[in-house]
């Protein structure tokens, strides 16, 4: 016993006479399996400090001179040392914590020896290194504390990892600890704890009711309750007992009256947020409040749109100017022209003496950003600024561009530069661009570098009205979306352009329709084919416009899809690639042209309602497409009019001018009657939201 205790302070002290150079230790044994594992060993110190290497060579010395250990207990301990280093050689323990790891192993080496629990000393470790110490490969799988001493160790990989308590603690329900674990995913992860709380008869669930914490009881509740989901949203609401789960239940059950609470409930954490006391699931409420803002209020109104207004608009009756302003801002993506000017003149009728500026001080300036955007998309943002207390327009457009830095998502940035496209008031421009510029000022002194590049950025896109956006595209070697060459829409050198048409009765007459000028002009001639015609410039730059005809769907058959595919693999026998893709259809035929949009498509006309909702998945097909869409209602006698400027652009040998084609198009549609239905369309220079996200990701 005492020869034992001399071997074991001889392992213990730091500076050790014996030491080698690392690479030396094979000759310390003449087994040959040894050997093999001290070559490994010296093999895993390379790179390792010095220090640390000397300390290693001594340990491998003195187990194979202690004659207490047999060759089992040598291949046993030597391999512990062989898995350390292969850990620190992997970066799954730190290089500066090599000496720590080494003292570890050491002081479990003593215990084990000793045959006593290791499950205490390891309580003194960091995570990786008892993770090392601990592991498949571990050297201490005979020690009888090995299984204590794990279960410390998730311990302590759920402190660090608390995203990972849900997944992983079924298997240690009976530690002390659970009931802790459960609390701190309850408050970090309440989304989860209620999914996973959901499975009644878990054991899991089991544990989770004999947790005395108040978070964790109402998840529990509300994952037993039908209505669970729909309720979830309050929880910071129903904790902070702002309101109770009761009678929360029973609101719920009026759907106008369960609006009008989540809007107050918006409000109320907003206030919490400015405060500095983010609400539990903060984002959750505005999430419900977006779905049942269109599922109560805006797919009703959208649909009604040919009814007269007091019929159209009667189910907002009684709404606050707040929960208006909640309405149009919850529904951008899908909410009409008609139905925005519709609510938003409500809103400013429902004020009474108060001013425009006082509500967005009533709702904290909650998405006031695209609340701005949106005012000038729809050419009102004129009046809800006259409506304001005197100087309050300049603060407002301080507040408008102040801050984007802080979004990562680069969304409010989006809404600024969406909205300075469509506002038509110089003064209100002039003080955006003044605005950007002191926050540049700005940034630059507090030495923000990433600040300043969004924002130079931001202020680049913003006077690129100025020479059509060639600075821009210049900096940041992209088309700018104010103008496209015409040589870019070229293809074996002619313009080639696709059109998809369906035969419903609408697609019919809208096919009837568009053929009507073609017919008629001198400037083209169209050759009919058996699935599809093809229109060619007889004068002018050679261009060819390429329309499937659209066939009858009486018989179940899908003739228009055969059609269209004809006509694409027509096209590509001839290597002709369509520059010019145009979709004509209903809205749920919108799809089926996306399927089968060419990767060629420069400009893609979008002639459908409500097809400004699907510009992304356009743009995850051609990345580099300018777009016109409609955010309302498309209609041939707005469709018609755009394809043939453009068309007469380009056979003209003209470049596309968007701003000049928009500005002739305005002009066309007064005198067809045809402003209101055009005034829904997007052209592609209004999509400077999209050019800031493209620029911002070749910065990065």
């Amino acid at each position: 016993m005492q020869l034992v205790r001399l071997c074991l302070i001889f392992l213990l002290s730091p500076f050790l006479s014996l030491a080698q150079n690392s690479g030396d230790t094979a000759f310390i044994t003449k087994d040959i399996r040894r050997v093999k594992l001290h070559e490994d060993i010296d093999l895993g110190q390379t790179g390792q400090e010095k220090n640390f290497n000397t300390r290693i060579d001594s340990l491998q010395q003195w187990l194979e001179k202690e004659d207490q250990f047999d060759h089992r207990l040598k291949i046993k301990y030597l391999s512990g040392i062989k898995s350390l280093l292969d850990d620190l050689q992997n970066g799954r323990v730190p290089s500066k914590d090599s000496h720590q790891l080494l003292d570890a192993y050491r002081i479990l080496l003593e215990a084990d020896i000793k045959e006593q629990s290791i499950a205490e000393a390891i309580k003194n470790n960091s995570l990786a290194i008892n993770r090392s110490l601990l592991g498949e490969r571990t050297a201490f799988y005979e020690n009888a504390g090995l299984a204590q001493a794990r279960v410390f160790m998730y311990y302590q990989f759920i402190r660090e990892r608390p995203d990972q308590i849900l997944p992983t603690i079924s298997n240690y329900l009976n530690e002390s600890f659970v009931a802790e674990a459960l609390i701190t995913a309850a408050q970090k992860y309440p989304s989860d704890f209620y999914n996973y709380a959901s499975a009644m008869e878990s054991p899991l669930r089991k544990s989770m009711l004999m947790v005395d914490d108040a978070m964790v009881q109402l998840l529990c509740r509300l994952s037993a309750d039908s209505s669970g989901r729909l309720l979830y949203p309050f929880i910071h609401a129903i904790i902070t007992k702002e309101t109770s789960y009761d009678s929360l239940k029973q609101v719920s059950k009026d759907a106008k009256k369960f609006f009008s609470l989540l809007v107050a409930t918006q409000i109320h954490y907003q206030s919490d947020l400015q405060s500095g006391n983010p609400p539990i699931e903060y984002g959750e409420i505005f999430k419900l409040l977006e779905k049942k803002a269109v599922e109560i209020f805006i797919n009703e109104i959208n649909a009604l749109h040919d009814e007269p207004d007091a019929v159209r608009f009667k189910i907002i009756e009684g709404l606050t100017p707040e929960e208006l302003y909640y309405l149009m801002v919850a529904s951008e993506d899908i909410i009409y022209t008609s139905s925005f000017v519709g609510i938003f003149q409500k809103m400013m009728s429902s004020m009474n003496k108060r001013k425009s500026d006082e509500l967005l001080i009533s709702i904290h300036f909650d998405r006031f950003r695209k609340f701005i955007k949106m005012a000038a998309d729809y050419n009102k943002l004129d009046d809800f600024v006259n409506a304001m207390r005197p100087d309050q327009a300049k603060r407002l457009m301080k507040d408008f561009v102040a801050g984007l830095e802080k979004d990562m998502t680069l969304e409010t940035a989006v809404d600024v530069v969406n909205g300075y496209s469509s506002i038509s008031n110089a003064s209100l421009k002039t003080a955006i661009l003044k605005e950007v510029e002191a926050n540049i000022l700005s940034l630059k002194f507090n030495l923000d570098s990433e600040g300043v590049a969004l924002y130079e950025t931001i202020q680049l896109l913003l006077k690129s009205d100025a020479d059509s956006g060639k600075s821009f595209s210049k900096q940041f070697a992209l088309d700018p979306p104010y103008f496209l060459m015409r040589d870019k829409l070229l293809s074996n050198g002619r313009i080639v352009e696709q059109l998809f048409f369906y035969g419903d009765k609408d697609g019919k007459l809208s096919f009837e329709n568009f053929l009507t000028y073609y017919t008629k002009s001198k400037f083209w001639k169209i050759y009919r084919a058996e699935k599809w015609i093809e229109i060619k410039s007889l004068q002018g730059k050679p261009i060819s416009v390429f329309a499937n005809n659209p066939f009858d769907h009486a018989d179940g058959e899908d003739r228009d899809t055969e059609a269209q595919t004809a006509l694409s693999m027509y096209l590509q026998e001839q290597q002709w690639e369509p520059s010019i893709v145009v979709h004509r259809g209903h809205s749920y035929h919108l799809p089926s042209t996306i399927s089968q949009l060419p990767l060629s498509a420069k400009v893609v006309l979008l002639g459908s309602c409500g097809s400004y909702q699907h510009l992304s998945k356009v743009l995850d097909v051609c990345p580099d497409a300018q777009i016109i869409s409609s955010r309302e209602v498309g209609s041939l006698s707005v469709n018609d009019p755009i394809l043939r400027t453009i068309n007469e652009a380009i056979r003209t040998g003209q470049n596309l001018d968007w701003v000049g084609i928009w500005k002739h198009l305005q002009q066309q549609m007064r005198i067809n009657n045809a402003k209101q239905r055009f005034e829904n369309y997007v052209a592609p220079h209004k999509n400077l939201g999209l050019m800031l996200l493209k620029a911002r990701g070749k910065n990065r």
